[in-house]
């Protein structure tokens, strides 16, 4: 057990220096993520805050795994640092989570922002706790699905337009940062299909606020999406002597 964790702070430590090298990153976020927080309260009041506390946990999460570790992942793989750690007495698991850990500093200023939104509009701090699961299935079936495509691209120099193209359609366009219920009845349950809208709809759920559609139909979603894009990513993640 120990040796395990030795070795997923190790791979996290490998990530983090990227980070360290060029903080300017976090501050950008730190500010964008200020910013909008500024702009709902100015334009929506406390209940558009509301509504941004989850867009921040989904959202953050989301783009973490879609765009920060699936793009890290798709450079190692053709700078082939990827095939050292194949190498290595690490396994997958071990090189995903320590991945994970030492990129997650740039969700963190989401998670944190967050919390500072909720206790300003009365949130309870303890709605954070299943958020977290939210959160964690976001990251996963965020990083599995940009995997899925940019594991297959022929053109390196794609890799960063895929992953930000999808960043950017995934969380800009549909319901998030406007409610669900802003659409018509139809096209509210249709637009279950983007697994962001389903995750939103899950991060209500288990915060025990309303939601537009049956939780079952988000939940359905969200787990056909993670067979699919497991089952495409296996086909190509080898690790080992596969």
């Amino acid at each position: 057990m120990f040796r395990t964790i030795r070795q997923i702070i190790g791979v996290a430590i490998i990530n983090i220096k990227a980070i360290q090298r060029q903080p300017l990153w976090i501050v950008q976020t730190t500010i964008s993520v200020s910013a909008w927080a500024l702009t709902m309260y100015a334009w929506g009041s406390t209940r558009a805050l509301d509504n941004l506390v989850l867009v921040y946990i989904v959202a953050g999460s989301w783009a973490l795994g879609m765009n920060t570790v699936a793009q890290s992942i798709g450079w190692e793989r053709l700078d082939l640092i990827y095939d050292s750690n194949v190498a290595s007495t690490i396994t997958l698991p071990i090189y995903f989570l320590g991945k994970i850990m030492g990129l997650a500093p740039y969700f963190l200023v989401n998670l944190v922002i967050s919390m500072a939104v909720a206790a300003t509009t009365g949130m309870r701090l303890l709605l954070f706790l299943p958020l977290m699961f939210v959160a964690v299935v976001s990251l996963i079936l965020g990083s599995f699905l940009s995997l899925s495509i940019i594991l297959r691209l022929k053109t390196p120099t794609n890799i960063s337009a895929i992953t930000n193209t999808l960043r950017t359609l995934t969380i800009n366009l549909p319901p998030l940062y406007y409610p669900l219920a802003f659409l018509p009845g139809m096209l509210r349950e249709a637009s279950l299909i983007i697994p962001t809208v389903s995750l939103m709809e899950m991060a209500r759920w288990v915060i025990h606020t309303p939601t537009e559609c049956d939780p079952i139909l988000s939940f359905i979603s969200l787990l056909s999406w993670l067979s699919v894009s497991v089952l495409l990513v296996a086909k190509k993640l080898k690790w080992g002597s596969e």
